[in-house]
């Protein structure tokens, strides 16, 4: 049932007008008071009235990411774990974070939350494959559960929208801060997190390719090797390249496996001297820039990811306000030593 304005105001002994002014930042209330009316709104899980709606109770919303040793994922799991509450938004985050991209890991987890949560809506990053396809359609046009994607998206699915980075835009980026960097020659290195599965990579390589091929031809591009995940692997495959193949002053990475590659040029010297360019403004990252091991970072609107999409299913589930878009790109950042905080 719920929750309503005079029950607040009970639960903090308080008037109903001290409530209103208190949740709407208006004068009148002693701070003290102000502060008590806001976490007793937020446990209770209260929203304000809006003309012509009604007071809503909280939904169930499912979240399930894959990858979950990338420190992205983690940072966005943590986001998206804590918005309702920083938000006052009345939603009990079910979350699910996989350390692998298994297919039928993801819908194990789709369907445990689904047969035994009774969800509302579920925000999903889903893998490639047809049958994460098959299963949103499904959620959203049989079983009433509509699904946000995030991160990453399947756009020929029935998913109510898209909150994430274009990816192949960030690959570009990527791309054009190497060719600049690398004064348009030489050899650079992808590697990836991943041969198949990832949306993301796949992505962010193609665009990284179509770049360097339209706007930097003098660069030349080695086969993409993939460390599958596995740091140590990502290590030994730098440690190897190079040893083995001369003239490589850039590494790009798609995803995974930055602190094996970190561990590799500072082990053998190269730091500096090989131009790195990275996705996701995490910590480590910028540390390494810091640390002068990497040029450039492309971050993927880490924020928007974790808020946006449980605003855009609730507003769905409670309002019955569907999305004014079906996609909604999130803003591609650049940090480098020059404006890092």
């Amino acid at each position: 049932m719920a929750v309503t304005l005079q029950q607040v105001a009970d639960a903090c002994g308080v008037s109903r007008g001290t409530v209103d002014r208190a949740l709407h930042g208006k004068e009148g209330v002693r701070p003290e008071v102000a502060r008590r009316v806001r976490e007793a709104a937020r446990e209770l899980g209260y929203i304000p009235r809006r003309a012509g709606t009604a007071e809503l109770r909280r939904a169930r919303i499912g979240v399930v990411l894959h990858t979950g040793s990338s420190a992205f994922v983690q940072q966005l799991a943590k986001r998206l774990r804590r918005f309702p509450e920083q938000a006052m938004l009345p939603v009990d985050v079910l979350l699910r974070v996989m350390d692998d991209t298994d297919v039928h890991h993801q819908l194990a987890l789709i369907d445990d939350l689904v047969h035994n949560e009774q969800l509302d809506g579920l925000v999903l990053m889903p893998l490639a494959h047809t049958l994460l396809r098959s299963r949103i359609n499904a959620l959203s046009e049989n079983e009433g559960i509509p699904v946000v994607t995030v991160n990453t998206d399947i756009p020929d699915s029935a998913r109510l929208a898209y909150v994430g980075p274009d990816n192949i835009a960030c690959g570009r980026t990527a791309a054009a801060l190497m060719g600049m960097t690398m004064h348009g020659k030489g050899r650079v290195l992808p590697i990836l997190g991943q041969r198949s599965g990832h949306f993301a990579d796949t992505q962010r390589l193609n665009g990284f390719l179509a770049e360097l091929e339209e706007h930097y031809p003098a660069v030349e591009v080695l086969p993409p090797e993939y460390c599958y995940l596995d740091q140590a692997l990502a290590e030994r495959i730098t440690r190897r390249v190079l040893r083995e193949v001369e003239g490589i002053n850039g590494i790009y990475l798609s995803s995974v496996g930055r602190s094996g590659v970190y561990r590799a040029l500072c082990g053998v010297g190269a730091n500096g001297r090989i131009h790195v360019v990275v996705h996701d403004l995490t910590p480590d990252n910028l540390q390494m820039v810091r640390d002068g091991v990497v040029d450039f970072v492309v971050g993927q609107g880490e924020k928007t990811q974790g808020s946006l999409p449980l605003r855009l299913l609730y507003q769905f589930f409670a309002k019955r306000q569907p999305p004014e878009k079906k996609l909604y790109p999130t803003e591609i950042e650049v940090k480098f030593r020059c404006n890092l905080l």
